[in-house]
């Protein structure tokens, strides 16, 4: 009775693993494209407004993991004191690792996970007569959250996902046209940020 058994573990393991992974992706890579929706807070952010964003990763899929790279891009209005605003652009890079979680369905399943992004914050303002004035800093983030795929068709995915965490920037660099670079020293400040995120994931080969 023991090898029976056995052979009947291993494909009730196999048949769970093979389901989550096809709810996942059917395809070992794939590329996902997403509107995001980006919240922030802390002194690092401060007089700045949550704003809209797209963010684009190429994800590799061997089993239950997924692992993703790819860019984020946002734009959050500030408030400048005189009535006035201006747009501050938020972006750079992340790595975003996935574990799908099995609920028995190969039309849907829900994701923890993790986000470590490197992003820079920049602002340009005109400051008359040709002249500019840019500034930015940056900073390393870490993001925890997860979400949820639904199996549109054999590759195309729907991904509902939110992701929440901390930032720490670097010192605010200031540049003006004609008067060189400047460190603003002890301006690096702490943020917050809420990612939520839909977006489509399009199997890439077979």
């Amino acid at each position: 009775m023991r090898r029976p058994l056995i052979f009947l573990s291993a494909v009730t393991f196999i048949a769970a693993t093979a389901s989550t992974t096809h709810a996942q992706s059917a395809q070992r890579w794939s590329l996902q494209v997403s509107g995001i929706g980006v919240g922030v807070q802390g002194e690092a952010y401060e007089g700045l407004s949550s704003g809209p964003g797209l963010e684009a990763q190429v994800r590799l899929t061997p089993s239950v993991w997924s692992f993703g790279l790819g860019l984020q891009a946002s734009t959050h209005s500030i408030d400048l004191g005189d009535g006035s605003s201006e747009d501050v652009a938020l972006a750079g890079i992340f790595l975003e690792p996935r574990r799908v979680i099995d609920v028995g369905s190969s039309t849907f399943a829900p994701y923890v996970s993790a986000r470590l992004s490197f992003l820079q914050q920049s602002l340009e303002l005109d400051a008359g007569n040709g002249s500019t004035v840019s500034a930015s800093a940056s900073g390393a983030q870490i993001n925890g959250g997860g979400g949820l795929l639904f199996r549109l068709s054999p590759r195309v995915n729907l991904d509902l996902g939110a992701t929440y965490g901390l930032i720490n920037f670097g010192d605010v660099v200031v540049s003006a046209t004609g008067l060189g670079t400047v460190t603003v020293d002890g301006s690096s400040g702490t943020g917050r940020n809420l990612v939520m995120r839909l977006g489509l994931a399009i199997g890439l080969g077979k």
